[in-house]
C-alpha cells in the first residue's frame, strides 16, 4: 500500500485519562436432505476389488502426501454424520465435495475412471474453516468419496486474521521511542515482538509484567461496552499503515513522536482532552500534531482496507488492564491444495480415492 507523506499534508485545527504506565483455532453442518442418487456411471471402467479401504474413519491427504486432518463417518439411525477435521494447524477448509452411493461405480466420473467431484450430490463453500460436518441417508450406499480444497492459513488477509489464536500470554518489556510500548509474545500464531499501542486510557498497565489478553480482529465483536468509539477502529488501522513517528509536521516543522500518536488513537477512541493528559506517560507529545493526525485519519481512512504487505490491528484485552491494539504484518503465502480421504484408488490416471464405511 502506498504510504501517505505527512509532510505535504495541510494542517488542521481540532480540539482534542490517560494510559498510565506504571514502571517496576468451528464446526460447520450442512444438513442436508436426501438427494436422487447419481445414476449409475455408464462407462466401462473396471474397480479393484482386490484393496480393502472398509474403515470409519479416513486421513485426509492434501496434494497427495501431506496429511492435513481426517474424515469421520458415523451411523446414527438412518443417518451417516461424515465430518472433515482439519487436524494441521497451518490449513484450513474452502470447499468440500462429497459422494455418497451403493456402489463405486456410481461415482460421477469421465469416461477414463476419474471422478468428477463437481458433479458430487454435496458441495459447499466455507471462508477458511476446521471443521465440516454433512448428514447424508444410509440408504445412498456404503462408498464414500470426500473431496475438499484447502488453502494455508496465511493464503490472504481474511485467513490470516480468521486464524488468530483466541489467547495469548504477553509481556510488556519498555516504552518509545517508536511505539507506546513494546511487548513480547513468546508462542502462538502471534509470536513475536511488538509495538503496542494503549486503546482504552481508563485504566494502567505495567511495565516488565506479563498478561493473558483475549483476542481480536478488527472483525470481530468486541465486548460491549469496552470502547467508546469501536467504530473508528479503521481509522485507527490506517494511522498503523502510515509512517509517522519521525516524519516531521507541516505545521511545526518537527517530528511527531510515539506520544503524538499515541493521544490521536486515544482521541479517535476515547473520550479524552488534552488536560486529561497533563501526566501522561507520553514522553511528549504536541496537541497540534495530535490534531493532525485526527484530522488526517479522519480524511483518509474511512475507506482503508488493509492488504497483503500492510498491517491489520490485532486488540489485545485482558482482565483490569489497558487494552492494547498491536500492528501485526499481514505476511501472506498464497497457497492451495486438493485433498482427498484417503482409501481405494479409482481406476483412473489421478490420485483419487474412496472408501467404504465400515464400524
Amino acid at each position: 500500500m502506498k504510504k501517505l507523506t505527512l509532510a505535504v499534508i495541510a494542517i488542521f485545527a481540532l480540539t482534542l485519562n490517560s494510559c498510565q504506565v506504571e514502571p517496576v483455532g468451528d464446526e460447520n453442518l450442512s444438513s442436508v436432505d436426501a438427494k436422487s442418487k447419481v445414476a449409475k456411471n455408464s462407462n466401462s471402467v473396471a474397480f479393484d476389488y482386490s484393496q480393502d479401504c472398509a474403515k470409519s474413519e479416513a486421513i485426509l491427504y492434501a496434494g497427495q502426501t501431506m496429511e492435513v486432518g481426517k474424515l469421520t463417518v458415523i451411523e446414527e439411525g438412518d443417518n451417516y454424520i461424515i465430518t472433515y477435521e482439519i487436524t494441521n494447524s497451518d490449513w484450513c477448509i474452502t470447499s468440500t465435495h462429497l459422494s455418497v452411493v451403493n456402489t463405486p461405480e456410481d461415482f460421477p466420473m469421465t469416461p477414463n475412471g476419474n471422478p468428477k467431484n463437481g458433479n458430487f450430490e454435496y458441495n459447499d463453500s466455507y471462508d477458511c474453516v476446521k471443521t465440516v460436518t454433512y448428514e447424508v441417508p444410509t440408504s445412498k450406499g456404503p462408498y464414500i468419496a470426500a473431496h475438499a480444497d484447502v488453502e494455508c492459513v496465511t493464503n490472504s488477509p481474511e485467513t490470516i486474521t480468521a486464524n488468530l489464536p483466541e489467547t495469548v500470554e504477553f509481556c510488556t518489556v519498555n516504552q518509545g521511542p517508536d511505539a507506546y510500548l513494546n511487548i513480547t509474545i513468546a508462542e502462538g500464531g502471534l509470536a513475536g515482538s511488538y509495538g503496542a499501542w494503549c486503546i482504552d486510557n481508563d485504566s494502567p498497565i505495567r511495565l516488565n509484567n506479563c498478561y493473558t489478553a483475549n483476542v481480536y480482529s478488527l472483525n470481530d465483536e468486541l465486548p460491549e461496552g469496552a470502547f467508546e468509539y469501536p467504530e473508528n477502529f479503521g481509522l485507527v488501522n490506517w494511522l498503523l499503515n502510515q509512517t509517522i513517528v519521525g516524519e516531521l509536521s507541516p505545521s511545526t516543522a518537527t517530528a511527531y513522536t510515539y506520544g503524538d500518536l499515541q493521544f490521536a488513537i486515544w482521541k479517535l477512541l476515547d473520550d479524552i482532552e488534552d488536560e486529561d493528559c497533563e501526566e501522561c506517560s507520553l514522553g511528549g507529545f504536541t496537541p497540534a500534531h495530535v490534531d493532525e493526525l485526527v484530522a488526517l485519519a479522519l480524511e483518509n481512512g474511512s475507506d482503508f482496507t488493509a492488504e497483503c504487505g500492510d498491517v491489520t490491528g490485532v486488540i489485545l484485552i485482558s482482565e483490569g488492564v489497558q487494552p492494547l491494539i498491536i500492528p501485526t504484518p499481514l505476511n501472506c503465502s498464497p497457497c492451495d491444495e486438493t485433498a482427498w480421504a484417503d482409501g481405494c484408488d479409482f481406476p483412473g490416471g489421478n490420485w483419487a480415492t474412496y472408501f467404504e464405511f465400515s464400524n
